[in-house]
């Protein structure tokens, strides 16, 4: 929604852009802007749904290669940062 505003006679350049800046945060278009700024869609079932299976591919995968003795957890600690990323 655009902000329009008029200048009055005899009226100060500084007023008439006080004014407009009034307007402008009372009309809340910059509020609404920066709340969609980083909008993101919602993810589809079908894209839930695959990566749920990725991460159980890879949790199996992961699983196996410990059991075989090819990576330890260890090693896993230091390659991902054990402490540095925290479940939600």
């Amino acid at each position: 929604m655009p902000v329009e505003v008029k200048r009055k006679p005899n009226e100060s350049t500084y007023s008439l852009l006080r004014r407009f800046q009034d307007r402008v945060k009372k009309g809340r278009a910059v509020v609404l802007a920066k709340k969609n700024k980083h909008f993101e869609k919602a993810k589809t079932k079908h894209q839930t749904k695959k990566d749920a299976l990725r991460r159980l591919e890879l949790r199996k995968k992961r699983d196996f290669l410990i059991k075989t003795g090819k990576i330890t957890e260890e090693m896993l600690e230091q390659s991902f940062g054990k402490g540095k990323h925290k479940k939600r």
